[in-house]
């Protein structure tokens, strides 16, 4: 069925253009066909054709500014259980993947109920006008599979990026020698002169096939942090990735993603310059060669420098940032080199899936930061929460226009927070909210719509 969306004013393209009572023609693949303005697509035999076919949907959109998506471009929804528990505790006492009270929450908290937050977590993020979220996957395939079973009544889109568990699999090499896990080798910063651990994989073939079966099941990998892997760990999931992407093209299928935390904290960058004399993003550039760095509150000038080198994108997480108190990213220095940079709401034990809230603390807490009234214009930090989510991913999403995925936020010009917007780029950053979106659509159709919008 094709759709046609009409009397709308829309943000267009890469630029987030703006055009008034534009129609957005929807193939019935849920792929933007046709884009223009009222007064020119109609006078054609095209639109008279499409209009007259009487299995085309046609929605009146006068009085909504229709956006599109919002990509969250990193979460992790898995510890949606441990909302705002130890709510002053720092990063490591937090998160930390081998030792932490998240860790403590997801191993002891039952299965049915980690399954029902990530479902509440999705639901929550489509009413907030995310339409595809990356998503951070711990607990190895086990992990992956209940986020899968979670989502699947969902109309979001998911990029589910997996880790692998290497306790199952690290240990000294001698038989009789006494096991020493992966995490208990990093902890011990029992490195050899390369920065690699001592201890050797215990069969390196079923690492392969755990990753390889993983892949099978999600988009990629989500790994925790540089200081967490030594350098075989590194290398193992870049050639995984690369060996699968190999079979990808003979099926048409999408590269597999790699993405890693990174400069999060001072504490997190001095660690690896410890252990191994290089800063995590040195170490990782080329021994992993991830295609996406998350955080980078705390990277030297250097880091920014070889990640603009190496063209590599990058997810920031504001809130998740301040509210650990670790800083800010150095975004103003990331933006003069060329970073494509977007947005993440980072774990759901930390702050609430919203895009809006994160955009507006962004462009508030960055001009603070700044001294600079004129720093991050508005329109700048929506292209990082919709464009730039979808470049990253190297996905047709993130943006309105010919040949990409008609996901759409339907916003109601006349909500009582928005109107009058007189800069619709600032109004859409700083006060839109869940109330004021009436309807999203995915794949051209409508996944969450709470006006009837015909």
């Amino acid at each position: 069925m094709t759709t046609v969306i009409k009397k709308a004013n829309i943000l267009y393209g890469i630029e987030l253009q703006i055009i008034e009572n534009a129609i957005i023609v929807v193939n019935n693949q849920g792929v933007i066909e046709k884009i223009g303005k009222s007064s020119h697509l109609t006078e054609g035999a095209y639109y008279s054709n499409i209009i007259e076919n009487k299995d085309t949907c046609v929605i009146n959109a006068e009085g909504y500014m229709v956006i599109p998506g919002l990509v969250n471009s990193h979460t992790h929804i898995g510890d949606a259980i441990g909302k705002d528990i130890s709510s002053n505790a720092d990063l490591d006492t937090r998160v930390n993947p081998n030792r932490s009270i998240k860790k403590t929450i997801l191993e002891k908290t039952e299965t049915e109920q980690l399954k029902q937050s990530m479902k509440n977590t999705a639901i929550s993020m489509l009413n907030k006008g995310i339409t595809t979220f990356v998503d951070f996957r711990e607990g190895d395939l086990n992990g992956v599979k209940l986020l899968k079973t979670a989502t699947q009544d969902i109309p979001i889109r998911n990029v589910i990026l997996g880790r692998i568990d290497f306790n199952d699999f690290y240990g000294d090499a001698g038989d009789s020698a006494e096991v020493t896990t992966a995490t208990e080798t990093m902890d011990n910063n029992t490195f050899d002169d390369d920065g690699c651990v001592g201890n050797k994989l215990k069969n390196k073939e079923d690492v392969l096939k755990r990753g390889k079966d993983m892949l099978n099941l999600c988009n990629g990998f989500g790994i925790s942090g540089a200081n967490e892997c030594n350098d075989e760990i590194l290398a193992i999931y870049r050639n995984m990735a690369m060996e699968s992407n190999k079979q990808n093209i003979c099926n048409k299928k999408e590269k597999p993603i790699i993405a890693i935390h990174a400069a999060e904290s001072d504490e997190a960058v001095k660690e690896s310059l410890k252990k191994t004399g290089k800063t995590e993003i040195e170490r990782t550039i080329h021994t992993l060669n991830p295609d996406l760095y998350v955080h980078l509150t705390n990277p030297k000038t250097s880091d920014i420098d070889l990640l603009h080198s190496a063209h590599k994108g990058v997810v920031i997480c504001p809130r998740a940032n301040g509210v650990l108190g670790v800083g800010f990213p150095p975004i103003n220095e990331m933006l003069k080199r060329g970073l494509t940079i977007a947005i993440g709401t980072d774990n759901i034990m930390l702050n609430s899936p919203d895009m809006f809230k994160e955009m507006d603390f962004l462009i508030r807490s960055q001009r603070a930061y700044e001294k600079n009234i004129s720093f991050l214009d508005a329109k700048m930090v929506l292209q990082m929460a919709t464009v730039n989510g979808g470049k990253i991913l190297n996905r047709n999403i993130g943006r309105i226009e010919n040949g990409y995925q008609a996901d759409l936020i339907f916003i109601d010009e006349y909500d009582i927070d928005m109107y009058p917007m007189h800069d619709p780029y600032m109004s859409i950053v700083s006060r839109c909210s869940e109330r004021a979106i009436k309807a999203t659509m995915i794949n051209g159709r409508f996944a969450h719509d709470k006006s009837n919008i015909n």
